[in-house]
């Protein structure tokens, strides 16, 4: 092939591989339509809340949500790209632009990595209506968010309820047991035989401390007895003797004759005519002690001699009253002692008497509480479960407004263009080295 001949062919052989090349590029620069893109960015709230609260004697109730990124597995910025491009958003956000889904078009959605940042592009043939449609489509994932946050409220509360009517129904029937154990029994609770019990120990350290009491007393009371050399029957004797003023009187009227008697006896002798009458007074005077101290002791068996002896007021009088005061308080503590040991033997057989009750009523009792406890605590953890509307679709955020293009989006003409330039060159680049391929071809033949 001569040179011109050759020339010629990969001059047309150029001129085809460019109209190849730039024909559609130039197709696509001149009939694509202006596209506009808004770009706008949404954020999720990566941080937990809890709610927790305190039942006084009952339980304590919390519900917690956890952070949405705590998960390796589960990423919730991924489920909500896959949410944003779903088919019931895109078409709830074309109804709202009274458009088609294939004319609203889908997003494209690109995740920021280690970010909760989503960056939204929405094109359309013009600025307003590609942000328009960016804020369809916002509204759009929100009210589906809203639409599954709301399903899920429901069927957790529905569920919760159903468990809140399960405990009360065991809490009502715990309770109708107790109340009519506690109406059959002899207790109505643990604490009541708990008091007995302590009432018991209490009785016996009283009676116990009577008892010391008593003895002491008894040993004082015999010690003062020993230094008088008086019984009790003979203590009260003297002391009513002592007290009666009718009985002393006659008593020292008695030591007046008497005296008068031995006074005239030793000066004048036994036949003096004065001791007749003295005699005489003597014995009316004795008559009249005997009678009243007979009435006042009821003791008819004591002589006069010994009323006169125990009536008489010494020295010792104080002793006999303070020994008396002993002696009675020491009869008091007797019957208070005897009224504690029957009261405390009493208590004895009641306590007996209810320990199988009173340990049924404790199993009712422990019972009712823990139903009363899982009652309450689900119902408090329902309550304030449904406080926390984002446990399980965090909230979202609109970080970046829906942006209004001031131009046309052209990033895909600079491609085209790019991609020409390139193919150009590696076209010319091939051409030329299919153009130098002979003459190194005949220097090798020929040097061969």
């Amino acid at each position: 092939m001569s040179p011109a001949t050759r020339r010629l062919l990969y001059l047309t052989l150029m001129l085809i591989m460019l109209a190849f090349i730039w024909g559609p590029i130039g197709a696509l620069i001149t009939l694509k339509p202006k596209t506009y893109s808004s770009e706008w960015t949404l954020i999720l709230p990566g941080t937990g809340n809890g709610l927790a609260v305190s039942l006084e004697s009952i339980g304590q109730a919390s519900a917690s949500a956890s952070s949405p990124f705590a998960s390796s597995s589960v990423d919730p910025v991924v489920n909500y790209k896959a949410i944003a491009s779903s088919k019931p958003v895109l078409a709830l956000a074309a109804h709202r632009m009274g458009m088609t889904i294939k004319a609203f078009g889908v997003p494209k959605i690109k995740l920021v990595d280690q970010t909760s940042l989503m960056e939204f592009t929405m094109k359309a043939s013009s600025s307003e209506l590609a942000q328009a449609k960016s804020y369809a489509l916002y509204e759009a994932l929100q009210s589906q968010l809203d639409q599954l946050r709301d399903d899920e409220t429901h069927h957790l509360a529905t569920s919760g309820l159903r468990m809140i009517s399960g405990f009360n129904d065991k809490l009502e029937e715990a309770q109708q047991k107790k109340l009519a154990f506690q109406m059959r029994a002899d207790i109505v609770s643990f604490e009541q035989f708990q008091g007995l019990i302590t009432r018991l120990e209490d009785s016996k350290y009283q009676h116990e401390t009577l008892v010391s009491e008593y003895r002491a007393l008894v040993s004082r009371i015999s010690t003062l007895q020993q230094g008088l050399n008086l019984n009790e029957a003979d203590l009260k004797t003297a002391i009513a003797l002592r007290s009666d003023q009718a009985f002393q009187t006659q008593l020292e009227r008695h030591a007046q004759v008497h005296t008068q008697m031995s006074s005239i006896e030793g000066i004048w002798g036994h036949d003096h005519p004065q001791l007749k009458q003295l005699h005489a007074a003597h014995h009316t005077v004795d008559k009249e002690l005997q009678r009243r101290g007979h009435l006042i002791t009821s003791r008819p068996e004591l002589s006069n001699k010994e009323l006169i002896d125990l009536g008489n007021q010494t020295a010792h009088d104080q002793v006999l009253i303070e020994l008396l005061m002993l002696i009675s308080e020491k009869n008091g503590l007797e019957q208070r002692i005897q009224s504690d040991a029957a009261f405390i033997a009493e208590l004895r057989n009641r306590i007996d008497a209810t320990t199988e009750d009173s340990v049924a009523l404790e199993n009712l009792s422990r019972k009712q509480q823990v139903a009363t406890a899982v009652f309450s605590t689900a119902l408090a953890k329902q309550d304030i479960g449904n406080a926390d509307r984002y446990s399980s679709y965090p909230l979202v955020q609109m970080l970046a407004h829906p942006t209004l293009p001031e131009s046309a989006d052209s990033t895909v003409k600079k491609l085209a263009l790019i991609g020409g330039v390139g193919a150009t060159m590696f076209m010319i680049i091939g051409l030329g080295l299919l153009w130098i391929r002979k003459p190194w071809l005949q220097k090798l033949l020929k040097n061969a």
